[in-house]
Order: structure tokens, then sequence, then C-alpha cells
């Protein structure tokens, strides 16, 4: 057998065995993450609008051919309200999550809207997509409230947590907002997946780097050249004016690859608190309670489990903190 048929065979081989050992997992990691959708845990409380005394009311916010679930919250009327805040949430049970925050903005005067992303809580979809699905909800909110009467000639901020820190980022290159307040968001989609792998361990690690190229791929065969949309760059190239927030202890969005370090060198806010995880707006007592929900349990049986979340301080961990609150208020106000 020729020498350049056995170099074939064994490019051949090369080629198949990186085939197998990293694109079969990368899919498996994809459809894992995007492919289902992200709704409430049975066990846990979410508060409503009512305990907060908001009033709500259904803004159309249309996606891939859906009105998304998504409201106006305020404390006054429509007309009244000084700014428009579009929130985006982060990973998990949608806006409901995020309660405790729309409230406290509705009640600095503020019109909240909010929307449930694609495949989220109480919108359509049977899976999430991707990580720009979230940036794409944003622009849809956007779309809505300047098709809104009462809100359209509003100054116009886009806040948000964790994913939804990076969707309304990256949602600056397609809408002209006023602000953007982006709390521990990640900078690049394929890059935060690659991060979250990191925590299965030794296996974790050594895998991330391999599947990067795969995650990125994957982004540009679901949204296009948008996919891999990184948050800096749509913020700079907006000139949008920015605040970003982030805890030096987040273990789930790892400073070096996080907005917030990577948005010094754009002109941006930035605000680092040394003392803080993953949700810095919360209080470190607030922050310490909800990873002990979050942690690890051996209930010994059903009846323990549900008494453990049946007296669990639902309020505690929710606490917000109230400086870094009032920074994002001041961001607000004066954007």
């Amino acid at each position: 057998m020729e020498w350049y048929v056995l170099l074939s065979i064994a490019l051949a081989a090369v080629v198949a065995a990186v085939l197998l050992f990293t694109l079969a997992p990368a899919i498996i990691i994809d459809r894992a993450v995007f492919g289902s959708r992200q709704d409430k845990r049975e066990k846990f409380k979410y508060f409503t609008p009512e305990e907060f005394s908001l009033n709500t009311e259904v803004i159309p916010v249309s996606y891939c051919g859906v009105n998304l679930y998504a409201n106006i919250y305020t404390v006054k009327p429509v007309e009244e309200c000084g700014a428009v805040v579009i929130f985006a949430h982060g990973f998990g049970a949608g806006t409901s999550s995020y309660m405790t925050e729309i409230a406290h903005f509705a009640k600095c005067g503020f019109a909240v809207v909010a929307a449930d992303a694609y495949g989220c809580n109480n919108s359509a979809g049977k899976k999430i997509k991707g990580f720009y699905a979230g940036a794409e909800a944003v622009i849809a909110a956007y779309i809505a409230v300047k098709s809104e009467k009462r809100l359209k000639d509003k100054k116009v901020v886009l806040v948000g947590h964790s994913w939804g820190a990076y969707s309304v980022a990256a949602a600056c290159g397609k809408v002209k907002a006023d602000g953007v307040v982006a709390i521990s968001g990640f900078n690049a989609p394929a890059q935060c997946l690659c991060d979250q792998l990191k925590h299965m361990g030794a296996l974790g690690k050594t895998y991330a780097p391999l599947l990067h190229g795969w995650f990125w791929l994957f982004n540009i065969f679901k949204f296009g050249a948008c996919g891999n949309t990184k948050a800096v760059n749509a913020v700079k190239k907006s000139g949008t004016k920015a605040l970003a927030i982030h805890g030096e202890k987040d273990k789930t969005v790892p400073l070096k690859h996080s907005f917030a370090k990577l948005a010094e060198g754009v002109g941006a806010q930035v605000v680092m608190l040394a003392d803080k995880r993953h949700n810095p707006y919360n209080t470190v007592a607030a922050e310490a309670q909800l990873a002990s929900l979050t942690g690890a349990h051996n209930f010994a049986n059903g009846e323990e489990e549900k008494a453990y979340f049946a007296s669990f301080d639902w309020q505690a961990a929710t606490e917000e903190d109230a400086e870094v609150m009032a920074a994002i208020d001041r961001f607000i106000a004066n954007a």
C-alpha cells in the first residue's frame, strides 16, 4: 500500500476520532442546555405582582410568530412614569424569579416591561433555542415599547441579570436604548457554556476548550452572524451608556469572562463587589440563604423535604442590597 494511502487513512481516522469525541458531546450538551423549556420549580416560592401591590397590564411582544408573556408593571398610571425599564431575566423561571426587583423599579416610578423569553415560564416554545434568543426577546420588547403610545416617547433603559445581562447588552447593537445595566453578565455565549462545563470537575475542564468551536458554530446555525455577538462589542459599537455590576465571588460567570471585567475598556461604569456572588443586587446574607437552598440536600423522606421548603425564608433569600439598588436607580435616572 502506498504511503499516501496510509497517510489518508490515518488522517481520516483522526478526523473521525475528533468528530466522535468532540462533536457528539457538543451536540448532547447543547441539547441538554437549550433543547428544553425553562419553567418554575415545583417546590420553590415565587412572589406575585399582587404581593407587591403592582399594577399589571399585558403588552404584546411578538417573537417567532407568538406573543411572549409580557407585562407592564407599575405602581401609578403609565402616563406618569418617568422612564421605561425593560427587564430581562436569567435562566430559570422567567420574570417570576425577579418580582422583587421588578417591584423595586416600579416603586421608583418607572414603568417596567418584562417578558418571559421564548420557551420560558409562561411564554410559548418547546425549547429556549440559545443564549442569543434572550437578546431577540429584548429587541422584541423594545419594539413593543416603541409601539405603545404611552411609552414610546419615554427614556428606555435595559436591565438584566445573568443571561438577561448578556441579553440586554447584546441587544444594544440592534436598538437605541438610553442606557443598559448588566448584572452578573457574561460576554460571549460559547465561552459561557464552556465555563459551565468546568464545574463538572477534571473531565469538564479538559473537554471545555475542545468543544468551544462547536458551540460557536451551533450559534451561527441557530442565529446567523448575531449568534456569537459579544456583549462588550455590542455596547461599544452602539455607544450606549452602560453600568456593569459583578460579584468577585461569582462562580457561575467567572470574573475574567464577565461583561463587567471587559467593559472597563469601553467606558462603562463598573461596580465590582468583593463580597458578592452571582446575585449582587441582594445582600450578602440573602446570597448565603439562597446558596443553602440550591445546595445539596439529603432528605430522609418526602415529608422532610416538604417541611424544609415550607419553612424556608423566601423573604430573607431575596433581601435587596439597598446601596446596589440605589446605584442602579441613579444610573437609570441619569441615563
